[in-house]
């Protein structure tokens, strides 16, 4: 899997900070039946019409979920970028002090949920296929966040899990805090 990547560029007392997502994940074989089961519905509305319309919207649609389907959050999906220096961080339009800074966290869009316990019983197939998709997509929603003043910020997302910690041992070095994540 093509994994995320940042670039980092001095600029004036700072650093300007590049993030490229990881590209959009494909889901494997999970991905490829999610995919077919959307182009399916799609064409079974379109058969009230005809069997024709039918055929056409299921190819249509398979085609369009395979090329642009990224069913990401939209934070994760974006390139971003970022400005660092020794006393603040700089993000749309928005400064962060360092001493108003709480911490700076590593988030994983996915990992709020509770996942699947397969404990012998059968388990429908519409849940396998979802519990796949969600392992495929956590691996590349990892984001950066800081949080200052009682809520968090967005730094980067879209990330896996090796870039988002190197993104955040360089700005936790610049700005001269402790790293623990």
């Amino acid at each position: 899997m093509k994994q995320a990547e940042f670039s980092k560029t001095p600029q004036g007392d700072g650093f300007l900070f590049q993030v490229t997502p990881a590209p959009k994940a494909s889901g494997g074989c999970v991905g490829v039946i999610f995919n077919l089961l959307l182009a399916l519905l799609g064409g079974l509305l379109c058969l009230i019409v005809s069997k024709f319309l039918a055929f056409v919207a299921f190819i249509g649609i398979a085609v369009w979920a395979f090329m642009k389907l990224d069913l990401r959050k939209k934070s994760h999906r974006k390139p971003s970028s970022f400005f660092v220096s020794a006393d603040a961080i700089e993000t749309g339009g928005q400064r962060i002090s360092k001493t108003s800074i709480h911490r700076i966290i590593i988030r994983n869009a996915y990992d709020n949920t509770p996942k699947t316990q397969f404990t012998g019983q059968p388990v429908s197939t519409g849940v396998v296929v979802g519990q796949g998709l969600r392992n495929t997509l956590e691996q590349i929603s990892y984001s950066l966040n800081v949080e200052a003043g009682g809520k968090a910020t967005q730094l980067a997302g879209g990330m896996d899990e090796v870039t988002a910690y190197g993104l955040f041992t360089e700005v936790s070095q610049i700005l001269g805090l402790s790293e623990n994540p």
